[in-house]
């Protein structure tokens, strides 16, 4: 059985991971597939990140899990995505796979409101993982009581990162966190201006343009003065530019 774990992955979070792992880990399913959904109909397209990005960032994330594939089909079908419409697809596409849908305990609150909600309970096994722990959700949902739980979510990582909370990083696989500072993802207009300023002033530094990588260091902690970062950089620049000015023979 192959479990599909539909979402916007806005970003994918070290919490999807863990879930998709677990199900992989105690035979639930053979597999899990992370559907990234270009639009979801249930969610604004405007709070979403570029679906590209999105979709680079789950298969990185990936990468080396065993049992755990990114899935982009709902890239080629018409939009909104639908979930029914995309498991009649993947049940075409893959007539011998028996397919089972894996979500949280939203989903299972929410699920009534869907696209042909009773047909797609009826032909599909729902398999919820608990948001708390004495959650428990009755037919037709198969609750996973063993699964870990989620203590972040995807709206928590963006706000975090428009809040300049560096906590944001340890909710995220190294490699998508990465991702997001290099392509400036969920940052406000201000930090991406730090963020710009910071990668200038690296440039400079790289030059040996010290006296620039300082006007760029500068500017970021003017426009964020807590900016551990850029105070790290000058601290560092102040250092070599007294080392270079020392008299040894007159100290």
């Amino acid at each position: 059985m192959i479990a599909l774990y539909f979402g916007s992955f806005n970003p994918l979070h070290n919490g999807h991971l863990a879930v998709a792992e677990y199900v992989v880990r105690e035979g639930i399913a053979s597999e899990v597939w992370l559907v990234v959904s270009p639009q979801n109909p249930h969610k604004p397209s405007a709070m979403l990140a570029p679906e590209e990005e999105r979709l680079a960032m789950a298969r990185m994330a990936v990468k080396g899990v065993h049992g755990v594939e990114v899935c982009d089909v709902e890239f080629g079908l018409p939009r909104p995505s639908y979930t029914i419409d995309t498991l009649d697809h993947l049940r075409r596409l893959y007539p011998t796979e028996q397919f089972a849908l894996l979500g949280g305990g939203d989903v299972a609150e929410s699920m009534h409101t869907w696209k042909e909600a009773e047909r797609l309970m009826r032909e599909h096994t729902i398999l919820i993982y608990p948001r708390g722990e004495n959650d428990r959700y009755g037919e037709p949902f198969v609750t996973l009581t063993g699964a870990p739980l989620m203590h972040h979510s995807s709206t928590e990582v963006r706000e975090r990162i428009a809040a300049h909370d560096a906590a944001w990083r340890t909710m995220v696989p190294e490699v998508v966190a990465e991702w997001i500072e290099q392509k400036g993802l969920y940052m406000n207009e201000e930090q991406q201006s730090v963020e710009r300023s910071l990668a200038a002033g690296k440039e400079a530094y790289a030059r040996n343009d010290l006296g620039e990588a300082i006007n760029h260091f500068e500017a970021a902690r003017r426009l964020n003065p807590e900016c551990e970062e850029a105070a790290q950089w000058l601290e560092m620049i102040e250092d070599i530019l007294a080392f270079r000015h020392k008299d040894y023979y007159n100290p």
